[in-house]
């Protein structure tokens, strides 16, 4: 039993090393292509589904520990964000885990590395779904610093990756466990070559593919560089309105090496204002009080993009964690209410139930949290340099760009780009804003779309269709940076936005049929077997 705890503890600290950590920032991506080997190699000799579940709650759980660590910081909540989720993962991994050697249990082994992508791939998808969904810690995630095999995504999406990587340490497993070559072993090694082969062959050719350029427009970014939950509001005002000011003065304009015209857009980080603009006219005509926001807008006749509270009732003050766009005068053109809310932080399932909610508010400390939203908003942009050209775009906020199918969901809708305002500070380590970079970015290459993103900490930039930064800020720095955004117009949408998971659920298919033939295959075996003995007797 205590090689089984060992490979499962091997496992996960792969795994979290292979990610984007205070070790390696980007990750360290050839420990991605094994790092499931010993798990594969744990589940594949466990003969009891004990067994497999405590090595699934093993690595699960620490797993999650490891590479979702920066949860800790969140708010004072560390027994609940860390806590209670490494213990939920410890669970739903135990429970795959003993799916798993059921699966693994088949009576062909040149099959079982297929049979084990497959699962794994089935596990990414169902983690990363749903009001619960939390599409973090993916094997994936781990090739951020190899860009060439990313580009696979706008077929397959992320799964895709998740079953090449899961292959790749099951076969490396076989090997490793049984050296020696043998015919039946090599077939599905060089499969897997053919498939490396064919996705980096694929990469090669999207990167040196050209994207036509639709328009582009002039974005001023504002990492103000504040924690609005420690430094209360008008600090993170101030900063952000301090920062815009000095961009914008004729001193900025002699340094620059260009005479750029002015932004077309002002980019404020999520949760950037604190107060209901339109509840609170008159508080941000006199704050901060050194340059109060609303007559600076008028003053600079720029639009400004900002993450900002919307209450629906004052009452129980129900209010949504949104996205305004401001116009120079101060009026709110459109909003977006963020539709994806942290589950128990921003929005409380079973809340109606009064002995609920008093646990949630007496023991743990979280209030109601967040309304929902419930539209998909396209904010409209019209460049200076192009008066005839009308940009659309849509904004998810904070975790909302890590979830594939809402961002799809906007590009149906219309969207030209995505801006994503983003407030990760509290997270206070540069490897946790690297990994909500490192996810945010394979929306771009799915969808072959502009994706922006502004935070208040890091890691603000502009990525392109490929996945590349065109510019970003240095983290936990306060600064701003006046970018042209190019909004990219492919002639078609990519396959993965027009079709959306379709190979993860090609996978669950698959995966299906496989569990109900290894079923029928022991029922027969155990029924040849009974025959065998009443036949000896």
């Amino acid at each position: 039993m205590a090689i089984f705890i060992a490979l499962s503890l091997a496992s996960a600290l792969l795994g979290a090393l292979a990610l984007p950590n205070e070790l390696f920032l980007y990750g360290a991506w050839p420990l991605g292509f094994f790092a499931l080997a010993p798990l594969y190699v744990a589940l594949k000799s466990c003969h009891k589904s004990g067994q497999a579940a405590l090595c699934g709650a093993i690595y699960g759980g620490l797993h999650h520990a490891l590479s979702s660590y920066w949860l800790y910081f969140y708010r004072g909540f560390a027994f609940w964000t860390l806590g209670s989720t490494t213990i939920a993962y410890a669970v739903i991994y135990a429970v795959a885990a003993v799916y798993a050697q059921f699966l693994l249990s088949g009576r062909n082994e040149a099959y079982r590395p297929f049979i084990f992508a497959l699962g794994w791939t089935v596990l990414e998808y169902l983690k990363s779904i749903g009001f619960l969904g939390y599409p973090w810690g993916l094997i994936p995630y781990s090739l951020s610093a190899l860009p060439l095999l990313l580009q696979i995504v706008d077929i397959t999406g992320v799964y895709g990756l998740s079953f090449l990587l899961a292959l790749s340490s099951a076969l490396a497993a076989d090997w490793f466990k049984k050296p020696g070559f043998s015919a039946e072993r090599a077939r599905p090694s060089a499969f897997f070559l053919v498939l490396l082969t064919l996705c980096m062959g694929y990469g090669l050719y999207s990167m040196n593919r050209v994207i036509p350029v639709k328009a582009e427009f002039k974005a001023l970014l504002v990492q103000q560089n504040t924690d609005p939950w420690i430094a209360g509001e008008l600090a993170a005002l101030s900063s952000n309105l301090e920062l815009t000011k000095n961009a914008l003065s004729p001193e900025a304009s002699a340094a620059s090496a260009t005479t750029a015209p002015r932004p077309d857009l002002i980019v404020f980080s999520e949760n950037s204002l604190r107060r209901p603009l339109d509840d609170f006219r008159q508080w941000y005509s006199r704050n901060p009080p050194e340059e109060p926001l609303l007559p600076f807008l008028a003053k600079t006749g720029i639009p400004l993009l900002t993450g900002s509270p919307i209450v629906l009732d004052w009452e129980s003050y129900e209010a949504t964690n949104s996205v305004i766009l401001v116009s120079p005068e101060g009026r709110t053109v459109d909003s977006y209410a963020k539709i994806h809310p942290v589950p128990f932080a921003e929005a409380i399932p079973f809340w109606e139930y009064e002995w609920f909610r008093n646990f949630m508010q007496n023991v743990v400390g979280l209030e109601s949290g967040w309304v929902m939203g419930d539209r998909l908003t396209l904010f409209e942009l019209e460049p200076q340099s192009a008066t005839d050209s009308l940009i659309r775009f849509s904004t998810p906020i904070c975790f909302e760009d890590a979830f594939a199918g809402l961002c799809r969901s906007y590009f149906l809708k219309g969207a030209d780009l995505l801006i994503n305002l983003t407030n990760d500070s509290w997270s206070r380590t540069r490897s946790a804003q690297l990994q909500h970079w490192a996810i945010a970015r394979f929306r771009a290459i799915e969808n072959r779309r502009t994706l922006v993103r502004s935070t208040n900490s890091g890691l603000s930039s502009v990525i392109d269709p490929w996945g590349r930064s065109i510019a970003e800020l240095p983290q936990f720095e306060a600064k701003t940076m006046l970018v042209t955004v190019p909004v990219y117009a492919d002639k078609d949408l990519s396959l993965y936005c027009r079709f959306g998971d379709w190979f993860a659920l090609f996978c669950l298919l698959l995966l299906i049929f496989t569990a109900v033939y290894i079923y029928r295959e022991k029922r027969r075996h155990e029924v040849r077997m009974d025959l065998a003995f009443l036949l000896r007797h």
